[in-house]
């Protein structure tokens, strides 16, 4: 090796070693300024709602505020590629959803990030239970009433969904495979038109988050594994013979790739211990929002399932945001 890269390569060696001392140094003494927690849904979902939980008791036990944007533009997009670009030290972080975070780089390949690659998994917060509801002028009890009352009258079930793309589009393509029916599928722009069409009977049946009022409509069955605390009397898909058709819209929390260990570990910690709380789980339930928590690892293993299971139900019905 020549003397002038001998000493070049040592000079580098130097350097890195004196940033990653400065990179420890600074993850160790974080966080000494404010942190923004860029939330990719508007203020009053549950997501937003958990957001300002966590950012609320983060300012308290940190002693720095946690300031919580909300970007919504893009269908959760514009937030994602704000943290993405973000500089990995801790002050800007991700609340968003299985939309985000899964879903929408399945059926769009132009929203210009790597739900992967580029970012780090912080903690899985939370979930919205999606739910089977029917109309209540349709008369049936349960959800195998609604099958057999689909399989009665082959070509005339109506099902609504929340848009193209959601959970509750692709629960309701699930469950429509599984039952062996094929509904008439309506794209609804949200839960609240939906819910309106579903109590006039204009429409039978419906594939929702719980978040809105489910106002006259019927619960038939909620789509989580277990029974909700905050929903006793309502069986799961699994009870109603059905076990595949599972699936909530969950939160996580992510920060931009590269996020320190230091940093993670103490964030996932802090949102534990608040997830653990019993008031924090009441003050969640009566949002109809189930607390869960978990080291970084859980959330990560939960993308990865999920992409592994809804990307067959996309693939099966050509589910696509591109022309």
């Amino acid at each position: 090796m020549l003397p002038f890269a001998r000493y070049f390569r040592a000079f580098a060696l130097i350097v890195g070693a004196l940033l990653l001392g400065v990179a420890a140094a600074e993850a160790q003494s974080w966080p000494s300024r404010t942190i923004t927690l860029i939330v990719a849904f508007p203020p009053s979902t549950t997501t937003d709602f958990a957001a300002r939980a966590i950012a609320q008791e983060l300012s308290k036990e940190w002693g720095q505020s946690v300031v919580v944007e909300n970007r919504t533009a893009g269908g959760g997009v514009v937030a994602s590629l704000a943290v993405a670009k973000a500089p990995p030290d801790g002050y800007t972080l991700l609340m968003t959803t299985i939309g985000p975070a899964v879903l929408r780089p399945l059926i769009d390949s132009k929203v210009h990030y790597d739900a992967v690659a580029d970012f780090t998994p912080i903690a899985l917060v939370g979930e919205a239970p999606n739910l089977l509801v029917s109309s209540p002028k349709l008369g049936v009890g349960d959800v195998q009433g609604l099958v057999a009352h689909a399989k009665r009258n082959p070509g005339k079930l109506t099902m609504g969904h929340p848009g193209i793309g959601t959970m509750g589009h692709l629960i309701a393509l699930l469950f429509a495979s599984e039952a062996g029916i094929e509904p008439n599928f309506i794209s609804y722009a949200g839960s609240p038109p939906l819910l309106t069409d579903l109590a006039g009977g204009t429409i039978d049946a419906g594939s929702i988050a719980f978040g809105a009022p489910v106002g006259a409509s019927k619960i038939l069955a909620v789509t989580t594994d277990e029974r909700l605390t905050f929903l006793p009397g309502i069986p799961t898909m699994k009870e109603s013979k059905f076990p595949n058709v599972t699936g909530a819209t969950w939160s996580g929390l992510f920060g931009p790739a590269g996020l320190p260990p230091e940093i993670v570990g103490k964030l996932n910690q802090s949102i534990n211990a608040l997830l653990r709380k019993d008031a924090t789980r009441q003050l969640f339930d009566k949002a109809g929002y189930h607390a869960l928590g978990g080291p970084p690892e859980r959330l990560r293993r939960q993308m990865a399932d999920d992409r592994a299971k809804w990307s067959k139900v996309i693939a099966a019905a050509k589910i696509t945001l591109e022309p």
